[in-house]
């Protein structure tokens, strides 16, 4: 009997086809890196910068490559005046401890101002940043204004709102604010203006300081004409408020030696009077735009360019800038000299 022929393997079965790569993937790794470039790096960088100073920022890159050269030396917030806190809050923010990075009440009124200037024709407008959004756009954005920025600030403020304290945030906003022919930071304008650290500051310099934040290329803390001196004394009048009121007690806590407000119920949060509105002429420039586009300071307004390293003062009128009688937030302010006739 003859051998069966050997039975061939059935043949394997059909591989599947290949499926072809879906969209879904490509889109789910577009995802992720957008997940990592608008959350991630954003709070990681937020983070970073909750714990250390920031070693530049983009305004002061502009200014270096302008030409100017940068001066900056930052320092821990105790080694800053308190009377320079205070005076940033009066000028810049009064209601810094209350609000979670945004003044709701003053965009409204901001926005109703600029409405009515647009129908006037008037090319004026308010603005109505917090010094946590003023923060945000100084260490992590740039200064030109456009509606990206804005997003991107309204972004970057609710991240340092959400990781930092109010302290940290007031401590990198002394740090990195522009004083003026590239001076950088409390300590910096402190030595520039006036010769002296920014914890040594007294409550008048405090107020000078801070009454030129608008425009520091423009108004000089050091021979401030008519409308800078109307500012820093209504600065330092609304300073003795909040020490009086504790409005910056998220910052120095509760001060010793404070004078206590008389007893009475509080039904709303204590609101400071507005600070003298600068003329059309003195209106500070555009973030951004070069001085030169703007109208020349009217007389009274100087316009040296001598070096400030030398604290040089100039007299003022005494009932625009004398310190409020009696109050001891004040006390250390240099006597204002009235000016021979």
């Amino acid at each position: 009997m003859e051998d069966d022929p050997p039975v061939a393997p059935p043949p394997p079965p059909p591989r599947p086809a290949r499926k072809p790569r879906r969209k879904l993937g490509l889109l789910a790794r577009l995802a992720v890196l957008g997940f990592i470039a608008t959350v991630v790096v954003p709070v990681l960088w937020v983070l970073i910068y909750g714990v250390i100073e920031a070693p530049g920022t983009l305004l002061m890159a502009q200014r270096a490559a302008q030409g100017e050269e940068v001066r900056r030396h930052a320092v821990p917030l105790k080694r800053i005046s308190p009377h320079l806190v205070r005076a940033v809050i009066a000028a810049e923010d009064a209601k810094f401890c209350a609000h979670q990075g945004f003044d709701v009440e003053a965009i409204q009124q901001a926005a109703k101002y600029n409405e009515r200037a647009e129908k006037r024709g008037s090319s004026r407008r308010r603005g109505a940043s917090t010094i946590s959004q003023q923060t945000a756009k100084n260490l992590f954005l740039w200064p030109q204004r456009s509606w990206l920025r804005k997003g991107l600030e309204v972004y970057f403020t609710a991240l340092i709102e959400m990781f930092w304290s109010k302290r940290r945030i007031m401590e990198a906003y002394l740090n990195a604010a522009e004083w003026g022919d590239g001076v950088f930071g409390a300590e910096a304008a402190a030595r520039a203006r006036f010769g002296k650290s920014a914890s040594e500051l007294t409550a008048n310099e405090a107020a000078r300081l801070a009454a030129v934040l608008p425009s520091p290329n423009k108004w000089n803390p050091v021979r401030p004409g008519r409308y800078v001196s109307r500012r820093v004394g209504a600065i330092q009048a609304n300073m003795s408020i909040i020490r009086a009121e504790s409005l910056a007690s998220c910052v120095l806590g509760e001060e010793k030696g404070a004078p206590r407000p008389a007893k009475r119920r509080q039904t709303a949060p204590v609101e400071l009077p507005e600070l003298p509105p600068p003329p059309p002429e003195l209106a500070p420039p555009e973030e951004g735009a070069p001085l030169d586009a703007t109208a020349p300071p009217p007389e009274g307004e100087t316009t040296d360019t001598s070096p400030l390293d030398d604290p040089v003062f100039e007299d003022v009128t005494p009932e625009t800038a004398q310190p409020p009688v009696g109050d001891p937030s004040v006390a250390d302010s240099p006597p204002v000299q009235t000016p021979p006739t």
